[in-house]
């Protein structure tokens, strides 16, 4: 009778321990929650994640802040934050499947961040100074190959999709540029427009606004068919280099050990909003398309990745201290 006695007050014990966290669960969310953007303001990854910002604050009735902050250090703040849904993070193909293979990272892509559902597919663009004397994927390669390292690649950081779309590119032409990294895409893009340098990839998110205006001029784009925002400008596969596709995807992660059933209910959240036109338009004013998965499929995505691009980066011997 003692024996059983002590299990039904170990029982009582245990319920009311989990019931505070079961009540958090079902009200969640309560209060403000912050998406961790590891880019600067302005671009590509920062309008991106204002977007998402803005429609899960609309659906969840909490309004969701994007905080900026560079880099790796941006992924790290996020881990660090407690695992109870009300920090988000930004992760990419760039910043989680590529990064951890071209330089030393504080972190286990496979195993530090849990997926919640992919929101994004974005190509990257290739774009010139309207200066150069080029207007094809073709020409800018013959422009390369007749003058090694005379012209400058601007990146928005080592190791970021931009900087790899551009190793892939010269490996794949046969040219050689020089690399220079800015901190954050707003900066690279400024370095092309002054003409400090004079080609870059970039995802197209951020870009259009510079294009339209003449500030760039867009020779062709990653994708793998021409897209609806920009449809005279054709693929780097068919306007010179077979075979070349460069394309990103955004996701949003959370830190290790946040609730299922958070998971799902930010999960399910996305899914109910990105298939709206209003939300679509959005995406498609920068060039990029909204796509929904499931946590098992950006799993996958993921793994996926990191296996290929790993195998990428180091066919091309793509390595940065």
């Amino acid at each position: 009778m003692l024996f059983r006695g002590s299990i039904a007050a170990l029982a009582v014990v245990i319920a009311a321990a989990s019931a505070p966290c079961a009540n958090a669960q079902s009200s969640y969310p309560n209060r403000p929650i912050r998406l961790m953007a590891p880019e600067v303001v302005g671009s590509a990854t920062d309008l991106l994640a204002r977007i998402v910002a803005q429609r899960l604050g609309e659906a969840l009735g909490q309004p969701v802040e994007v905080v900026n902050k560079f880099g790796e250090a941006g992924l790290i703040d996020g881990l660090k934050s407690a695992p109870d849904g009300y920090t988000l993070i930004y992760g990419s193909a760039g910043t989680l499947a590529l990064l951890p293979h071209i330089k030393k990272v504080a972190f286990d892509p496979l195993k530090d961040f849990t997926p919640v559902g992919r929101f994004v597919i974005s190509p990257t663009l290739l774009a010139v100074n309207p200066k150069l004397p080029v207007n094809t994927t073709k020409e800018l390669i013959d422009l390369l190959k007749a003058n090694p390292n005379k012209y400058r690649m601007s990146t928005a950081g080592a190791g970021t999709a931009g900087h790899f779309a551009g190793e892939m590119f010269m490996a794949m032409a046969g040219v050689k540029s020089e690399v220079v990294h800015y901190d954050g895409g707003g900066p690279a893009i400024t370095a092309i427009v002054d003409g400090d340098a004079q080609w870059t990839f970039a995802p197209i998110a951020g870009r259009l606004p510079h294009v339209r205006t003449g500030k760039l001029k867009a020779i062709a784009t990653g994708a793998t068919h021409r897209l609806s925002v920009l449809p005279d400008v054709p693929t780097v596969a068919e306007s010179g280099l077979p075979g070349f596709e460069a394309v990103g995807w955004g996701g949003i992660f959370v830190p290790v050990g946040t609730p299922q059933p958070i998971i799902d209910k930010l999960n399910a959240t996305m899914a109910s909003f990105l298939t709206k036109p209003e939300v679509k338009e959005q995406f498609a004013v920068q060039g990029s398309e909204p796509a929904a998965s499931t946590q098992a499929e950006l799993a996958a995505m993921l793994k996926q990745d990191y296996v290929h691009l790993g195998e990428v980066a180091k066919s091309i011997g793509l390595k940065i201290d």
